[in-house]
C-alpha cells in the first residue's frame, strides 16, 4: 500500500481547516500546526465579564442553497441549515437624522431612497439595478481558474457579458467618486459608510447583493460555533492537530520545502508545506525573506496606497437595549483614533442571537475603522502597557458618550466589556500591520489574485485570505481548498509522467 503524502499546514484558521479537510478527502495526510490553544484563527470569540463577545462574523457569504460557496461550506461541516438566520436589512445609515435603509427587499429599499431624495431617482434606480445584476453573477470557486473547465468559464463569461455594462459600473469606480453623483448628502454619506473602507464600489454592491439574495446570513452561536463545527468535521475524518505550537521557520533543501522547524527546536518533516497564516508573515518570517513575491511585497510595503482594513473593536453590555435596526451607523461629532478621523459610530446589537443576551442586558459591538497605515501608532503605543490600556479606556468612553447622546434613554445603562485593537490581531494571528482582512479594492489598482506558488520554491504554497482581494472567510475557505487541488493536480501529473515513462521503457525492452 502506497504511503500517503504528508502535508504540513501552518495555521489552524478557516483556510487551514479547509485545507486539512480537503487534504483528507483527496487522500493526503494533513497535520495542522496552530500557535494558539484554539483553532479558528481570526474567526474567534471570547468571554468578558460573563458575556460572550464575537471577534469576527457579522454575516457570511454562502448561506443560500444552490450556490457554490454554500456547497463548499457544507462540505466542511460549517453549519446546519437551521443554524442560519437572515436579517431584514444590511443596516441603516443615519446621517444627521435622515435614515437610509439597506433593506434586503430591494424594491422597498429603492422606494425608501427615492422618498428621501426624489431628485436623485435616476441614479437611485441605476444603483439598485446594478445590485440586482450582481445577484445573478456568481464567481466560479469550485477550482483554481487554471483548472476550470471550458464549459464553466464560458458559462461565467457569457453571463458576465450579459450584465457587463451594469457590472462595469462597480469595477472601475470608487465609492467616494460614485457617491458624488447623488445630490442628497445622506445618500452620499450612506454609500461611503455602509461598510469599512471607501474603496471599490464593486465590493460594496456585491456585498449588498449577497445580503439581499439570501446568500449572506448570520450563524447561530457566532464565530466559536462556526469554527467548532468545521473542527469537528476535521477530527471526525481523522485529522491531526498540534495546538500551542509555534513554527519558527520552513525547512527547505535545494529550493524544496521538506518540513518545518518549531520554536522549541523540533523538526517535523513533510512532503508539502502550506502556510495558512498572514502571507507577509509567512514570506518574511517563516521563509526569512529568501523567496519574495513581488505582487504581495508591493502592497504590504505601501499601506497608504494599498490599504487593508483593521479596527478598534469595542463590546458593551447594554441594559434595556433600544429597538433599532442592526447594524446602525450614525454620524457623530468627529474625534481622532490612531491618527484617523472618526465621523461615525457603527454599532451592532447582537440581540438576534440568544447567546449574547443575559437577562435584560445585550451585547453591543462597535467598530471604529482603522487601516494598515495606522498600525505604527498602535505598535508604538503597545510598548507602554499602562498608556495602551488608558487609551483603550478613553476611546471606549468617547464612544459611550456618542451613543448616549444619540440614545439618551441608554444613559447610565452601558458598561464596557472589552476593547480589541490592531495590536490584538497582530499578537493573536501574526497579522501584518494588524489587519483583519486582505487588501481593499481600489479603482486605481487591480484586484490581487495569486496562485499561492512562490517563485523558485517547490512543494510550498501560500494560502489564506491574504492571497486574494478582499479576503474574508469565504476566500479563506476557497484558498485552503484550492491549495490542495493544486497539490493533487501536481501529484497526478507526476504519477502520469512516471507511469508513461515506465510503459515506454517496457516497450523498448
Amino acid at each position: 500500500m502506497e504511503k500517503k503524502k504528508k502535508i504540513l499546514i501552518v495555521g489552524g484558521g478557516i483556510s487551514g481547516l479547509s485545507a486539512g479537510i480537503s487534504a483528507i478527502q483527496q487522500g493526503f495526510e494533513p497535520l495542522i500546526i496552530e500557535k494558539n490553544p484554539l483553532l479558528g484563527g481570526l474567526c474567534m470569540g471570547w468571554k468578558r465579564k460573563g458575556f460572550d463577545v464575537d471577534g469576527c462574523i457579522h454575516w457570511i457569504t454562502g448561506t443560500k442553497k444552490g450556490t457554490q460557496l454554500y456547497d463548499m461550506w457544507k462540505s466542511v461541516g460549517a453549519f446546519k441549515d437551521e443554524e442560519i438566520f437572515h436579517m431584514p436589512s444590511w443596516g441603516t445609515i443615519d446621517y444627521e437624522g435622515t435614515q437610509v435603509p439597506f433593506l434586503t427587499d430591494l424594491t422597498k429599499a429603492e422606494e425608501a431612497w427615492i422618498k428621501i431624495s426624489p431628485e436623485d431617482s435616476k441614479h437611485i434606480k441605476k444603483f439598485f439595478k446594478t445590485v440586482k445584476a450582481y445577484i445573478d453573477v456568481e464567481l466560479p470557486t469550485e477550482a483554481p481558474t487554471a483548472y476550470l473547465s471550458y464549459k464553466t468559464l464560458f458559462k461565467f463569461i457569457f453571463k458576465l457579458i450579459k450584465y457587463f455594462p451594469t457590472y462595469e459600473l462597480g469595477l472601475f469606480s470608487s465609492c467616494d467618486h460614485y457617491a458624488k453623483k447623488f445630490k442628497h448628502p445622506a445618500l452620499r454619506y450612506a454609500i461611503t459608510h455602509i461598510q469599512p473602507g471607501k474603496g471599490n464600489l464593486y465590493s460594496m454592491m456585491f456585498s449588498y447583493a449577497n445580503i439581499a439574495s439570501g446568500n449572506g446570513g448570520n450563524i447561530k452561536g457566532g464565530s466559536l460555533k462556526f469554527v467548532e463545527n468545521i473542527a469537528n468535521k476535521y477530527y471526525e475524518l481523522g485529522g491531526e492537530v498540534m495546538l500551542n505550537t509555534t513554527v519558527k521557520k520552513v525547512k527547505f533543501y535545494h529550493r524544496r520545502a521538506i518540513g518545518v522547524i518549531l520554536e522549541d527546536g523540533r523538526t517535523i518533516n513533510g512532503d508539502y508545506v502550506i502556510t495558512c497564516c498572514d502571507a507577509n508573515y509567512a514570506l518574511m518570517n517563516l521563509l526569512k525573506g529568501k523567496f519574495p513575491v513581488h505582487k504581495l511585497a508591493k502592497r504590504y510595503n505601501h499601506p497608504k496606497k494599498h490599504p487593508a482594513p483593521s479596527c478598534v473593536l469595542i463590546h458593551f453590555a447594554v441594559e434595556d437595549m433600544v429597538n433599532v435596526d442592526t447594524p446602525y451607523n450614525f454620524s457623530c461629532e468627529p474625534f481622532s483614533v490612531g491618527g484617523y478621523k472618526v465621523d461615525h459610530i457603527n454599532m451592532r446589537s447582537l440581540s438576534y442571537d440568544p447567546m449574547y443576551v443575559k437577562g435584560n442586558k445585550t451585547v453591543v459591538q462597535v467598530m471604529i475603522d482603522q487601516y494598515s497605515k495606522h498600525f505604527d501608532y498602535w505598535k508604538n503605543l503597545y510598548k507602554n502597557q499602562e498608556k495602551y490600556k488608558k487609551v483603550k479606556e478613553i476611546i471606549a468612553k468617547m464612544v459611550m458618550v456618542q451613543i448616549e447622546a444619540k440614545f439618551p434613554e441608554l444613559t447610565g445603562k452601558i458598561s464596557l466589556l472589552d476593547v480589541a485593537t490592531p495590536m490584538t490581531f497582530n499578537r493573536y494571528v501574526n497579522a501584518s500591520r494588524g489587519t483583519y482582512m486582505g487588501f481593499l479594492y481600489n479603482w486605481y489598482s487591480s484586484a490581487l489574485m495569486i496562485s499561492g506558488k512562490v517563485p523558485f520554491l517547490r512543494k510550498f504554497y501560500l494560502s489564506g485570505q491574504y492571497v486574494q482581494c478582499p479576503g474574508g472567510l469565504p476566500l479563506a475557505l476557497v484558498a485552503g481548498n484550492h491549495s490542495i487541488q493544486r497539490i493533487r493536480y501536481k501529484e497526478n501529473s507526476l504519477f502520469k509522467r512516471y507511469f508513461l515513462r515506465g510503459r515506454m521503457r517496457a516497450k523498448e525492452k
